[in-house]
């Protein structure tokens, strides 16, 4: 009598040979990675055999500005730059010696890394008594990347409070930026670190990241998410990945970069993460103050830029786009070699330990197409923020840097002048909130646009 395939002892051997070539094809698999890896660290050397791991991806010798403050890797959870699912953060390491450029790029000026890990003077987790203690978050323009220590708005703020408050009355502004952060990263490293401060306040001045991100186009991403994850970690994946790409994937998606739809996503996001921040200092009792950021397209000069205000620019680029000058229709990007090419960019970069989409980050960021995402991003802060019931005070420093975007470095790092703007206009919004005294006149501004909101609307 024939065996019953149902039996016990039938579907017991079934699995057993399964698992057998299941086995068998794992340990070939294993020995391939392992003869790839070799292979690469015998014509590359030897540090690519810890190919994805944190050690593959931070040694400093490939660093390419070691002392820059474009590079720190002091890493916490999954973090990557400009990438939208690591959540995780990064700061600088204990005294760590760096230094920036000067705005003309002609001197390179030291900046004072502290005890923590942040820009700044050296602070105790434990509040001193009778201190007013203040968090600065933010990414680049908040840390100040093209200023002396003593040009960042964290710096003059604390100043200006001082100046304030009068004989007495200790402040102490934490510069709480790090380059490269998104708010994933602000939020992170908010819950992590800065809540055990115990701030009294807390202030955040950023957007130009979140709005440079790009986001997978919904509903593509399911098989390249697992490919593009197994690629991370396995050098023989990765190869695999280059020699034989997943249809289109070489290709860039230029007409999604420019979309209204991730504009609208990269906004939902930005404003999602701020809501959050607001709810957790709310639970702790810390006020909250959130500021417009400025922005530029780099399409004006020096001369042209004094006279655009931010909003007359993002119609600029509108126009540029609608006309066919700019924007998708006016650009093809491909990631880097032919599809089956062994040098692909992509392949290089993930051999050298770099961001695995550093490549299409770099063909997708361009200013004008940044800026247009970055002007939703502040319509929808200015909209939440403003609104009843936000639990925030609102500071327009968009219209505060209005009549002085000249005074801009770049697409969105600024003079030391343009930030003693931003501290100034801080400095109003804080006083009355923490009783410091009567605020300073704001001079040509006063009349023209309100800079402050507070929580209940007004």
């Amino acid at each position: 009598m024939a065996a019953d395939p149902s039996s016990p002892r039938r579907r017991g051997g079934a699995l057993r040979r399964a698992l057998i070539v299941a086995g068998f094809l794992a340990l070939n698999l294993f020995v391939l990675e392992l003869a790839t890896r070799a292979w690469f660290a015998w014509r590359l050397g030897p540090r690519i055999l810890a190919y994805g791991t944190r050690w593959h991806r931070s040694e400093p010798s490939k660093d390419a500005f070691p002392g820059s403050v474009q590079s720190h890797h002091n890493d916490f959870g999954a973090f990557k730059a400009y990438d939208p699912d690591a959540a995780g953060y990064s700061k600088y390491f204990p005294g760590d010696r760096k230094w920036t450029d000067s705005p003309d790029r002609g001197e390179r000026w030291p900046v004072r890394i502290n005890n923590r890990g942040f820009r700044g003077a050296d602070f105790e987790i434990e509040k001193a008594p009778g201190t007013i203690r203040i968090l600065t978050m933010g990414a680049s323009s908040t840390f100040g990347y093209h200023d002396r220590d003593d040009e960042t708005y964290p710096f003059l703020l604390e100043r200006e409070l001082e100046r304030r408050a009068g004989p007495g009355r200790r402040i102490e502004v934490i510069n709480f930026a790090i380059p490269h952060a998104m708010t994933d990263n602000v939020l992170a490293m908010f819950l992590a670190e800065g809540v055990a401060l115990r701030p009294d306040l807390v202030t955040f001045y950023e957007g130009a990241n979140d709005a440079a991100v790009i986001e997978p186009r919904p509903g593509t991403t399911a098989v390249r998410s697992l490919r593009q994850r197994l690629a991370d970690v396995s050098l023989l994946a990765a190869l695999y990945d280059s020699v034989a790409p997943p249809p289109g994937a070489d290709e860039l998606d230029v007409e999604w970069w420019w979309s209204d739809e991730l504009a609208k996503r990269r906004s939902d996001h930005f404003v999602g993460n701020l809501k959050r921040l607001a709810d957790e200092c709310a639970k702790r009792g810390i006020a909250l103050v959130v500021a417009t950021q400025q922005f530029q397209s780099t399409l004006l000069s020096d001369e042209e830029r004094r006279a655009t205000t931010y909003d007359a620019e993002v119609e600029i680029v509108r126009r540029k786009v609608a006309a066919g000058e700019m924007g998708p229709s006016s650009r093809s990007v491909r990631v880097g070699g032919k599809p089956g090419e062994v040098t692909d960019l992509v392949l290089d970069l993930r051999k050298a330990g770099q961001d695995p989409m550093a490549a299409r980050h770099l063909a997708g960021f361009d200013p004008p197409r940044a800026m247009l995402v970055h002007a939703r991003l502040m319509d929808d802060l200015r909209t939440w923020a403003g609104s009843p019931g936000s639990g925030v005070t609102l500071v327009d420093t968009i219209r505060a840097l209005d009549p002085h975007r000249d005074w801009m470095v770049n697409w969105v790092h600024l003079e030391g002048r343009a930030n003693a703007v931003i501290a100034e206009a801080l400095a109003d919004a804080i006083t009355p909130m923490l009783g410091l005294g009567a605020a300073a006149p704001r001079g040509s501004r006063t009349g023209v646009v309100p800079l402050v909101s507070d929580p209940s609307g007004r």
